[in-house]
C-alpha cells in the first residue's frame, strides 16, 4: 500500500513472540471469543516504536525479558471496517482510517503458561504458541493482508535465528 496521510492512520506497532519450536505467541482477544492475534497497541506521543512494542509486549502478555530479533523494515496500513470506525466515533475518540504498524520480531522460549495476561488492562482470554503459517487464518479480515506480509518477512528471520541457537 501505497503511504497515506499519516494522520488518518494511528500509529501502532505490533509483536511477534517465537520459542524454540518456531511456533509463535497469539493472544485471544477477551471481548470476542475465538478471535485470535499477535500483540499490538498504539504508539504513545514521544514514545520510540521500539519503546512502544517493549511496553506492550509487557502490558498485554506480562513479557519483560524477550530479546529483540528484528524489525519489520516498512510501516504497514490497514484501513478499519466502518463497523470500528462508528464504535471510535460513540466513545468519542480520533476517527482514524486505520492504523500504520511497526512490527518487530522477538524471541522469548518460556511456556505461554508464564505468560501474565493481568500485568496491565487485560486484552487477552487466553495466550497460546502455534506455527506460524496457521496464523493468518485466524485474524479478522481486515488485517489479513499486514499478517500475511509479516508471516512471510518474519518466517525466514525465525529460522535464520534458530539455526543459530
Amino acid at each position: 500500500m501505497t503511504e497515506p496521510p499519516s494522520d488518518l492512520y494511528r500509529p501502532n506497532v505490533g509483536i511477534v513472540v517465537f520459542n524454540s519450536q518456531g511456533e509463535v505467541l497469539q493472544g485471544e482477544r477477551l471481548e470476542f471469543a475465538g478471535a485470535w492475534q499477535f500483540p499490538q497497541g498504539g504508539i504513545d506521543e514521544g514514545e520510540s516504536p521500539l519503546a512502544a512494542a517493549q511496553r506492550e509486549l509487557y502490558e498485554e502478555v506480562g513479557i519483560g525479558d524477550a530479546v529483540l530479533v528484528y524489525e519489520y523494515p516498512d510501516w504497514l496500513y490497514y484501513d478499519f471496517p466502518e463497523t470500528v470506525k462508528a464504535q471510535f466515533q460513540r466513545e468519542g475518540k480520533k476517527p482514524y482510517q486505520g492504523q500504520k504498524q511497526r512490527w518487530f520480531l522477538f524471541y522469548w522460549d518460556h511456556p505461554a503458561t508464564m505468560c501474565q495476561l493481568d500485568a496491565h488492562q487485560r486484552e487477552f482470554r487466553q495466550v497460546r504458541f502455534v506455527p506460524i503459517s496457521q496464523c493468518a487464518d485466524s485474524i479478522v479480515d481486515f488485517k489479513r493482508s499486514v499478517y500475511q506480509q509479516v508471516i512471510a518477512g518474519f518466517t525466514p528471520q525465525i529460522q535464520a535465528y534458530l539455526q543459530t541457537k
